[in-house]
């Protein structure tokens, strides 16, 4: 007999859902996992940038090591602008700065108190230039004068300061003033004593006038002469001889004329009489 066969049962087919929806559990260790991975990349970027800072601090270092050594950094110009009675190696000396130092080691207010101890500056301005170069920018006081005496020459604010002194004249458009019978100094920023004063200033007030009335480049040389009067000696050549101030006021408008017409090389005394004695000189 032939046995027959038994059929299996149908397994039955259960169809998932296609678009299954994560538990809660599988969101949080999803969001975990994303957190971990964040993480690991924030460390290996900021560690990545660490190490780019060290190399590039490491590269600026050695190369300024090496920029020291080879004396890149070493002052090699030291450049005064804006001087005009007061010679440039007077400042550089002054300063206390020196070629061939380090310009790191300068110190820029030392300097600047240095230098103002010695001159009377209305602006004063040190500044460092890399890799090698310190330049100094100053404003000298505004001189009226340049006093003559001794063999040497003592420039002068309106109120008697003393800017500089030297043994030249530097500054061609202020006048000089001779016949000064002593000159007494106590240091840079402070009245200067001119003997006799009582004529000096009768001086300085002419000079005062002069420069309110832009005439002050015109004149060459103040002189205080041994009779007692003032010769006023113009860039033309012109010698103006006076007795005192109020005999200068007294003949303002006239001096002015002869200022303006740029006479030249004649002697016109003013002291003489009440008319100018006119002559050639």
């Amino acid at each position: 007999m032939k046995r027959s066969k038994k059929k299996k049962p149908k397994e039955k087919i259960i169809n998932k859902p296609q678009n299954h929806e994560p538990t809660k559990q599988e969101l949080r260790e999803q969001r975990r996992r994303q957190r971990k991975a964040n993480k690991r990349k924030r460390i290996m970027k900021g560690l990545t940038t660490i190490l780019v800072i060290l190399g590039v601090i490491g590269a600026i270092s050695f190369g300024a090591y090496q920029a020291v050594n080879l004396g890149i950094f070493n002052v090699a110009e030291i450049e005064v602008v804006g001087n005009e009675i007061v010679d440039t190696e007077t400042v550089v000396k002054a300063s206390g700065i020196n070629v061939g130092e380090s310009i790191f080691l300068i110190d820029v207010n030392q300097a600047n108190y240095n230098i103002n101890a010695l001159m009377n500056l209305d602006e004063l301005e040190i500044s460092k230039i890399m890799p090698n170069k310190i330049l100094i920018r100053m404003v000298e006081s505004v001189p009226i004068c340049a006093v003559n005496y001794d063999n040497k020459v003592y420039y002068l604010t309106e109120d008697k300061k003393l800017i500089e002194d030297g043994e030249y004249l530097r500054k061609t458009d202020i006048p000089l003033i001779f016949g000064s019978d002593a000159v007494s100094i106590s240091e840079i920023g402070k009245e200067v004593v001119v003997e006799p004063y009582w004529r000096f200033d009768t001086v300085m007030n002419i000079l005062k006038d002069l420069k309110s009335d832009g005439n002050l480049a015109k004149i060459s040389e103040v002189r205080m002469t041994d009779v007692n009067t003032y010769e006023i000696v113009t860039k033309n050549g012109t010698v103006i001889i006076l007795c005192d101030y109020n005999n200068y006021l007294d003949n303002k408008a006239y001096i002015q004329t002869n200022l303006d017409k740029n006479t030249s090389n004649m002697i016109i005394n003013l002291a003489a009489g009440t008319k100018p004695v006119i002559k050639p000189r």
